[in-house]
């Protein structure tokens, strides 16, 4: 899979996950957690046919609803396919709002640790005993989009990975606000539920048409007076070896925690690991 159209994409989370996939086989059935917390889904509509041209509103104010907390912790499960591979594995994250996230993927023994920091992502991989390192600034260079902390942090939470701008152009399509963003080469739509003002999918695709992206969020559950979606599922569609290869992920959040205390964030670079 090239890197180009993983950054592109679904942001650095996806050199992390790919990373390890690629690195170590993972797999797991995972049943799910008793212990789960217990919400009834939200009704969002789910009618986002673009083959109906959205109307464009004059002078309309749309706030997406966010999600807002102080620490976060959630269980996950990871399904990833990408051509002939296929990988499946848990993942337990845990972010302090707007400062860093923290990952671990475990079947038993822990194989692989991720740290996301405001200028840095470093990734451990425990089974061959090296790690990776990238920094924000250079990947946004390399790859000609603002990437950044505050765009990983909102694709896990389903916030508008890109806050709303003065001069983003919003249409009214049945019952959802479409707001159309530009971020250098790269042209995304926003599709906002008009009753919640949730964000419930999200397209992107560069100027040539090439590299596509879609993020669809769904199951949202009511959770601290917050709508969260349970599951987000990325396909991306690439150009590689002359043909389109499509990889798919599907994030399903198995179980969602608001903390008021740090869940804990214990990070280091082992004696004796090398950086690839």
């Amino acid at each position: 899979m090239s890197s180009r159209y993983i950054i592109l994409t679904f942001s650095c989370l996806i050199v992390l996950f790919t990373t390890s996939c690629k690195r170590q086989k993972i797999h797991k059935t995972e049943t799910k957690d008793s212990t789960n917390v217990v919400v009834t889904p939200t009704d969002i509509p789910a009618n986002t046919d673009t083959a109906n041209s959205p109307t464009p509103i004059a002078k309309v104010d749309v706030a997406p609803a966010e999600i807002d907390f102080k620490f976060l912790k959630i269980r996950s499960k990871i399904d990833y396919s990408s051509g002939s591979e296929s990988q499946s594995f848990p993942v337990t994250v845990h972010i302090e709002k707007d400062n860093k996230i923290w990952l671990s993927i475990a079947v038993g023994l822990e194989a692989a640790r991720g740290l996301i920091t405001k200028d840095s992502i470093i990734f451990l991989d425990r089974l061959h005993r090296t790690y990776y390192k990238y920094d924000f600034a250079t990947l946004s260079r390399q790859f000609n989009f603002n990437l950044s902390y505050d765009l990983v942090q909102s694709i896990l939470i389903g916030n508008m990975p890109i806050k709303k701008r003065e001069g983003d152009e919003v249409m009214k399509q049945e019952d959802n606000f479409i707001i159309r963003q530009q971020e250098n080469t790269v042209q995304i739509e926003n599709f906002i539920a008009a009753p919640n003002l949730k964000l419930q999918k999200l397209i992107a695709a560069d100027a040539t048409g090439s590299s596509k992206m879609q993020i669809d969020y769904s199951n949202f559950l009511a959770i601290n007076n917050f709508l969260f979606p349970q599951a987000i599922l990325a396909k991306i569609d690439a150009p590689k070896d002359d043909k389109t290869n499509q990889t798919l992920i599907n994030l399903q959040h198995n179980r969602i925690e608001f903390l008021d205390e740090s869940p804990g964030f214990s990070f280091s670079i082992p004696k004796g690991y090398s950086p690839k």
